[in-house]
């Protein structure tokens, strides 16, 4: 439904600064999907979340794209080892 804009790197080892900057607006809805979403109520599921870019970056991508309401559901939190 959605679409890369561009290129990210991996993820691995970067801090959550750098998640988000890596991500900061990387995702887009496509038009077919925009049309579709408008207005509806979308859930968003994360298996592991660890900074929380990626969550935020398609968040983002469907406020854009004028979905609403959005929910978001994250199965497990990602902790720095004690």
């Amino acid at each position: 439904m959605g679409k890369r804009l561009r290129r990210t790197a991996p993820q691995d080892g970067l801090g959550a600064e750098a998640h988000f900057a890596n991500l900061g607006e990387a995702l887009a809805l496509t038009p077919r999907h925009g049309e579709r979403l408008r207005g509806r109520a979308v859930i968003l599921i994360d298996d592991v979340m660890t900074s929380g870019a990626t969550l935020w970056s398609a968040t983002h991508a469907l406020r854009l794209g004028g979905a609403g309401p959005i929910y978001v559901l994250v199965m497990a939190r990602a902790t720095k080892a004690a």
